[in-house]
């Protein structure tokens, strides 16, 4: 079971699109196992369009204005990623580098001739990061490589985690076994609501 990609489906699926899976993707320099990055396509049937007026740092507000997307992720799951790269910029931004150098993400938004997506036109490039560094600078040259290789839209994992966490409510019933994780958690106060904050929802 790929606990990420469950997340992250049941993510968009909470704010209202429909997910299916557009490709998996491993270099061929990489030996390791639990190393692919995966393509996740969403669509928004309500809506007409994408919106011109999207940041490039985007928010679970934001999902309001996509109409259809390619999203790939940067996984935890990635064996080069570690823990303390989330408290940890330099780290961050080796491993970011590391993954452009390696073409996959671009690979992942040019989905293959068999997959529906495939030729299908406009759509936005969105990218899953774990984490974003803290200092500005820094966060701003991640931008920079990333949209050098069409990245469109950057949302994080923590970003996912706190829209899904606040989605789950432990007096409601949900058959969704991810929900219900969040829900037990919360009912035995292991874990609360995040705190708002002024760019979020």
């Amino acid at each position: 079971m790929d606990w990420e990609q469950n997340l992250i489906n049941e993510y968009f699926e909470n704010n209202g699109f429909f997910v299916r899976r557009a490709g998996k993707f491993r270099s061929n320099k990489r030996k390791k196992s639990g190393d692919e990055l995966l393509a996740t396509a969403i669509l928004k049937p309500s809506l007409t369009e994408n919106s011109s007026s999207l940041g490039f740092r985007l928010y679970t507000s934001d999902l309001n204005k996509i109409r259809f997307a390619l999203v790939c992720t940067l996984s935890w799951g990635n064996p080069e990623f570690s823990y303390g790269m989330l408290t940890n910029d330099a780290l961050l931004m080796k491993f970011f580098k590391k993954q452009v150098k390696e073409n996959l993400i671009e690979e992942c938004f040019n989905p293959s001739a068999e997959l529906p997506e495939y030729g299908i036109g406009s759509f936005l490039r969105l990218l899953i990061v774990p984490a974003l560094p803290k200092d500005e600078k820094k966060m701003s040259e991640v931008f920079t490589l990333f949209n050098s290789i069409n990245v469109e839209g950057i949302l994080t994992f923590r970003s996912i985690l706190e829209n899904l966490l606040r989605s789950s409510d432990p007096s409601i019933y949900s058959g969704k076994p991810i929900f219900k994780i969040f829900k037990i958690l919360k009912a035995y106060e292991l874990a609360k609501d995040p705190q708002l904050e002024m760019f979020e929802e």
